[in-house]
């Protein structure tokens, strides 16, 4: 390899000779540098290379040692004999005043409640309090079936089934009723009925004065064929009791 050119340096008299250093821009070697250059020519590249002025170490920093100062016995004495004779003369006087409060709350009698003069706005429950009333009896129970006939011709066209109100013998059993109300479970009626089909007059025949009522509504409820001229008929009701 051809040597590099040497390159030119800027420096001062009485410089003294420095280590070599390479170009930042091509690489070559510059030898002579001195300690006092401040700008250096490549004579290889051309490059003009900036030294540093300073290139003096910096000083590392300093550490300082701490120092613990042992506190001052003197100022923390003082304190320590404050508190001391602080609780001395604090704990007798609340010794003293919970002994007080105690021989007080012994020697008060207790007090002795009676009951308020006047009774307590609070309505009573009704589950509380025991009635007097008689139960009402149950209306006694009677299954039957009603059957009705007629003499005359089989013209009925509707029939209203009769319905038998015993609440007036509720005084009664079930089985008092079947012996009395239903005895003679027969009702006989006499009813004219107009040309229309309808029952205009109703007559009771025989029969127990319960089961006749019942009959008598079902039958003015009961319609026949339409007629050139009104005619008189028999109705008979039949109760037959069902066993229960």
């Amino acid at each position: 390899m051809a040597d590099h050119p040497r390159p030119s340096l800027e420096f001062k008299s009485g410089d003294r000779e420095m280590k070599a250093i390479t170009c930042t821009q091509c690489g070559a070697t510059i030898e002579d540098v001195f300690e006092s250059s401040v700008i250096i020519n490549c004579d290889y590249c051309g490059a003009r290379i900036m030294l540093p002025r300073d290139r003096k170490e910096e000083p590392k920093p300093q550490v300082t040692a701490l120092s613990f100062a042992e506190p001052d016995i003197s100022t923390v004495r003082p304190t320590v004999i404050a508190g001391i004779a602080a609780l001395v003369f604090i704990v007798p006087i609340f010794i003293a005043i919970v002994v007080s409060l105690n021989n007080s709350a012994q020697s008060t009698p207790a007090k002795a409640y009676s009951d308020p003069a006047t009774p307590y706005p609070y309505p009573t429950p009704s589950s509380w309090t025991v009635s007097t009333d008689v139960p009402e009896k149950v209306i006694p129970v009677v299954n039957y079936q009603p059957r009705i006939s007629w003499d005359g011709p089989n013209d009925l066209e509707y029939f209203a089934e009769p319905q038998v109100d015993i609440a007036s013998v509720s005084h009664l059993t079930s089985e008092e009723v079947k012996n009395t109300v239903f005895k003679n479970r027969v009702v006989k009626l006499r009813v004219v009925i107009n040309i229309a089909g309808e029952i205009d007059e109703v007559d009771a025949i025989s029969g127990h004065p319960i089961l006749i009522d019942a009959a008598t509504a079902s039958a003015r409820s009961t319609i026949f064929r339409s007629r050139s001229k009104p005619t008189t008929r028999v109705l008979t009701y039949t109760f037959r009791v069902l066993k229960d």
